[in-house]
């Protein structure tokens, strides 16, 4: 896997794991030549793991939406820039340019990424791998409920099969060099 999309917070003030995760997450993808597919923002930790990318030596490919554009909040670390309209036409690409996908702690629009993506795996529109990096057990309220869903009968067992949890960057890089 080479092009790993992965969905993050826009957020500056996070909890500093958050930041060491995100920044050391963004180092590894860079030292092992991944190209990072993300939202193009220069904003919160969006911008920490473009920098840690390219500051390593890897690629970074934006996909930016109208909106970030307008506001000037267009990453400078960007080495190929997708435009699109809008976030729906943003997960559309990055469901076509990413390998896999790792998702850091974020909020709605991850939450929202999280679900799009995983919901096209359940639905046969792809086989790519979804990780949920459990920084701090960040991910833990969403595993627990995904479970009650799954056991009051509401949803698939597919959904196991379509998100995976790394609770370590060890078993997150085991993931991505599978």
């Amino acid at each position: 896997m080479t092009n790993i999309g992965v969905y993050l917070s826009s957020k500056t003030d996070v909890a500093p794991e958050i930041q060491e995760a995100t920044e050391t997450f963004g180092q590894w993808l860079g030292r092992t030549h991944k190209t990072l597919v993300y939202g193009g923002s220069r904003c919160g930790m969006m911008e920490v793991l473009a920098r840690a990318v390219k500051e390593n030596g890897g690629r970074v490919f934006g996909v930016v939406p109208q909106s970030i554009v307008e506001r000037g909040l267009v990453s400078e670390t960007i080495d190929v820039e997708f435009r699109c309209v809008d976030l729906n036409d943003r997960k559309a690409i990055m469901l076509r340019e990413s390998d896999a996908f790792v998702a850091l702690p974020g909020g709605i629009g991850t939450l929202d990424e999280v679900f799009t993506t995983a919901a096209a795996h359940v639905f046969g529109m792809h086989a790519k791998p979804l990780i949920l990096f459990n920084v701090n057990g960040f991910w833990k309220p969403l595993i627990d409920m995904l479970d009650a869903l799954e056991k009051q009968g509401v949803m698939t067992d597919k959904t196991h099969e379509a998100i995976h949890v790394a609770n370590s960057l060890t078993e997150l890089t085991a993931f991505l060099d599978a």
